[in-house]
């Protein structure tokens, strides 16, 4: 119980600060090399927790990421790079759920 606290007290702070840390970023090839081994590194961590209810994060995580390499105008990639940030910090909570459980 304590954990799901603190889990939902994480990603509420990262949900209001992730939108301003993907535009302070320069969102360009290094930006998105850096997310898709943030998203392969929780990855490993779900391949070692048989039925992770954290495959949906993962799938989201990784169209999001795929909608930020197809997209051009920096306007929309910075949006889509904040809801990149929100991703990936939902899969990383999921998959560390996961392993507190065992």
């Amino acid at each position: 119980m304590r954990w799901i606290k603190l889990s939902a007290m994480l990603l509420a702070t990262l949900l209001a600060v992730a939108p301003a840390l993907a535009q302070s970023k320069s969102i360009d090839r290094a930006y998105e090399a850096e997310k898709a081994a943030e998203i392969s590194t929780a990855k490993l961590q779900l391949a070692n927790q048989p039925g992770s209810a954290a495959v949906q994060e993962l799938n989201e995580a990784e169209d999001t990421l795929r909608r930020l390499k197809a997209t051009k105008p920096a306007d929309q990639r910075r949006k889509i790079a904040a809801e990149l940030e929100m991703a990936i910090t939902r899969l990383k909570i999921a998959a560390g759920a996961g392993s507190m459980q065992r």
